[in-house]
């Protein structure tokens, strides 16, 4: 912005991007694109499984790294998964089965919770940020990704390749249930969530 060339700045929302090259991994275009804070891949590294690493345990499979259309469901129930992850404090890096860190969760906690609940923590906890996000001003139209890597590459392994982030972006709106035109966590989804009180913050009392 200082010197008018934003457009060649690699950052979304004022925070640098990582190695992971989003012409190269799709869904890391939507992950920077929805990080709570801005273009980081420690909210989510779904660049593991667009290389060739499947979580099958989570309902993760592995997928194309080109692919778009369904990618959105996939990315947000990592976002979950690394969410509790985040919670549980440990580093992504050693890229540990899921039983390896539930069974870290027992150990520290005495908790046994199944997956499913485990999760749904994960959801809770990534609505909350975005709930947080939004009341300090951010909106739909943040989501968006650096000019410079939206230019296609002329050689090499993703040669002509941009991936359609605003489609990707209408599935991810749909699978989370949040509402397009604000970006709000919908009412009834952070109600769903046992977060009504968030719900009254973000849109008012219930008539």
């Amino acid at each position: 912005q200082r010197y008018g060339v934003e457009e060649l700045a690699a950052q979304v929302n004022g925070l640098e991007l990582g190695m992971h090259d989003l012409r190269a991994f799709s869904a890391m275009a939507l992950v920077y694109a929805t990080s709570p804070l801005g273009g980081s891949h420690n909210q989510s590294d779904m660049y593991w499984v667009e290389s060739g690493r499947s979580l099958d345990e989570l309902g993760i499979p592995m997928t194309d790294r080109f692919q778009v259309e369904g990618k959105a469901q996939i990315v947000a129930r990592h976002q979950d998964w690394r969410s509790f992850c985040n919670a549980l404090i440990v580093c992504y890096f050693s890229n540990a089965p899921a039983e390896s860190n539930i069974d870290l969760l027992v150990a520290a906690t005495g908790w046994e919770m199944p997956l499913d609940d485990i999760l749904l923590a994960g959801e809770r906890i990534w609505n909350l940020k975005r709930a947080f996000n939004c009341r300090l001003g951010l909106s739909r139209a943040e989501e968006r990704l650096p000019q410079l890597l939206l230019q296609p590459l002329s050689e090499g392994g993703t040669q002509g390749h941009v991936p359609e982030l605003e489609l990707m972006l209408r599935e991810y709106y749909e699978a989370r249930r949040w509402d397009p035109e604000t970006g709000k966590p919908s009412r009834k989804k952070l109600e769903e969530l046992e977060l009504g009180w968030v719900a009254e913050d973000l849109w008012g009392k219930s008539s």
